[in-house]
């Protein structure tokens, strides 16, 4: 509704299962606003000071395509189990006021109530032109909060062995960035990054002691890493890598290989000299290990295929065994085809089809082995609660696709008004070999373990998640 003051209010409520403390307390817990922001939403977490305590500060950085925003909200309100609320100091509206609450239903249930009174720019116009696009954009938002909450808070509900000190590498990228927030909220583990940094750096800072530091650099150019540094860990989730997309020049294919090879080798080996080392090492790989075979079911049983992903792959995992021999935990996750508006595949298919032009790539029979960027942290995070699996784990949904169902369903979902099938050579020239190897190959690959271990999927269908991952999701 819009009143004479042209003062929208939007407000959407939903039942979740645990009581009202819990829910509260999910709020209070490091991650919580990054878990809750949608990839889709082109809202990302600056820095956020003092949780939901007022005077509380969170930045934010918006991005819808060549714009830049910046989003500074100060909280007040504060009624423990009850309430908070926070205000826009600096943004895009000129009025902006977010009432949480907090309704006690029963030992097990309460509702969450998101109550927002905003004013648009530009008045009473401003209010009539941007209205249903607005009460759009917070309903899938909320949608997509809602769902997020319901999932952790059941798998806050089943978590073991919290508070765990963590080591990540690549914690910028695009899985990092995602995992941190699930690990400090959920687990409640306190997470340091290891970062790239000069040797300079490295040496300026020979022994580090403070306990609350959440960064420690490593020189890969130089090969060094402060054993010291490192001990008394209890995980290391090493997720480092150059980005493989892109035109494979032989520059491109060394940087590739180098990156993950040569620092897990250097990690692994520096984990072996430890005094308390860690007892569970994560390692990056990719379901590349097995190469294009389109007339096999691949499980982690299968050997290893061709070509040069299948080579790294096969060395990375390599690079591991020192860490096995000293008695760590190793666990190499073989990651299919991540989806995430953020980066990879589905980032790259988007803008056309928002704009109204449908394009699938490659052979339309292939399969693509898919996987949400949800199941990819939250499996990690299974990996870590689960101590007897240990070796190369798949992770992919268990519900592959081909290039063709994949097509439609963001053909339905979009609707564009055009849709082309770019031509396999027309990539290849484009791209080289990494048209062969990344967007040509044809592989069946199962999550056999994490199935046989229990994993639920919590986006098996991909229609959904693609829905779910890019804020078209239907309302009843």
């Amino acid at each position: 509704m819009v009143n004479e003051n042209f003062s929208d209010m939007f407000v959407k409520r939903s039942l979740i299962p645990c009581d009202v403390n819990t829910l509260f307390d999910y709020h209070k817990q490091n991650g919580a606003l990054e878990r809750l922001v949608p990839p889709w939403s082109g809202l990302n977490v600056v820095s956020q000071k003092d949780g939901i305590n007022n005077d509380a500060i969170s930045i934010f950085r918006i991005e819808f395509g060549p714009i830049r925003l910046k989003w500074v909200s100060k909280h007040f309100g504060y009624i423990h189990n009850k309430q908070f609320q926070d205000k826009m100091i600096k943004g895009p509206f000129k009025k902006w006021v977010h009432t949480h609450s907090f309704i006690p239903q029963d030992e097990n249930q309460c509702i969450i109530e998101d109550r927002i009174n905003y004013t648009p720019k530009f008045g009473q116009i401003g209010s009539k032109i941007l209205h249903k696009n607005i009460q759009n954009y917070l309903n899938q938002l909320f949608i997509y909060r809602y769902r997020i909450l319901v999932d952790d808070i059941n798998l806050k509900k089943r978590t073991v062995g919290k508070g765990k000190k963590i080591l990540i590498t690549g914690s910028h990228g695009l899985i990092g960035s995602a995992l941190i927030p699930l690990l400090t909220n959920i687990g409640e583990h306190k997470v340091t990054r290891l970062a790239r940094g000069s040797s300079n750096k490295i040496k300026d800072f020979p022994s580090n002691t403070d306990k609350q530091q959440e960064v420690i650099y490593w020189d890969l150019e130089s090969k060094k890493l402060n054993l010291r540094e490192l001990e008394n860990f209890d995980i290391i989730i090493h997720l480092s890598g150059e980005n493989i997309f892109g035109r494979w020049t032989n520059t491109k294919k060394r940087r590739i290989l180098d990156s993950r090879v040569q620092s897990t080798i250097l990690l692994s080996e520096s984990l072996s000299k430890l005094s308390n080392p860690p007892s569970l090492l994560i390692c990056a790989s990719a379901i590349g290990y097995y190469g294009n075979r389109p007339n096999e079911i691949l499980t982690e049983e299968s050997s290893s295929g061709d070509g040069f992903l299948s080579k790294v792959c096969q060395e990375w995992e390599n690079a591991t065994k020192t860490a096995t021999k000293a008695g760590i935990r190793v666990v190499n996750t073989r990651f299919g085809v991540v989806l995430c508006p953020k980066e990879g595949m589905l980032q790259k298919l988007l803008p056309p089809f928002k704009m109204g032009l449908g394009v699938s790539i490659g052979n339309k029979e292939h399969y693509i082995n898919w996987v949400s960027i949800e199941d990819v942290i939250k499996s990690i995070f299974y990996l870590i609660t689960d101590d007897s699996i240990h070796g190369p784990v798949n992770i992919v949904s268990p519900n592959l696709v081909t290039n063709m169902e994949f097509s439609n369903i963001l053909n339905k979902i979009f609707n564009p008004k055009l849709s082309i099938s770019i031509n396999p050579k027309i990539t290849k020239i484009i791209f080289g070999q990494m048209a062969d190897e990344l967007l040509s190959t044809n592989s069946h690959v199962l999550p056999k373990k994490l199935l046989k271990k229990g994993y639920k999927f919590v986006n098996p269908d991909l229609e959904e998640t693609v829905r779910f991952l890019v804020g078209k999701m239907q309302v009843e």
